[in-house]
């Protein structure tokens, strides 16, 4: 749903009642994901996969936005971001 959200805003950004509809929908939704994922990490067992680490791909044309998608998920600045695509 996030994806699909962000991208009308990509295609859409222009109007500014979009604009600010879209983000709040991607808002809400990365925040009730987020609290989905604290409780599996509270749950034991369950838990377990997401304490130990996962592995995942973010792929996506130059300059999509990956690397701010991987530093929004890990809540700091692990991926280089810039303006020139590979950066």
């Amino acid at each position: 749903q996030a994806l699909a959200h962000l991208e009308a805003y990509i295609d859409f950004s222009e109007d500014d009642a979009v604009e600010e509809e879209v983000l709040s929908r991607v808002d809400v939704t990365v925040r009730a994901l987020e609290r989905e994922i604290r409780g599996h990490l509270r749950d034991g067992r369950r838990g377990e996969l997401l304490r130990g680490g996962v592995r995942a791909v973010i792929a996506g044309p130059p300059n999509a936005g990956k690397s701010s998608l991987f530093n929004l998920l890990c809540e700091w600045g692990a991926g280089k971001t810039g303006i020139i695509p590979g950066i």
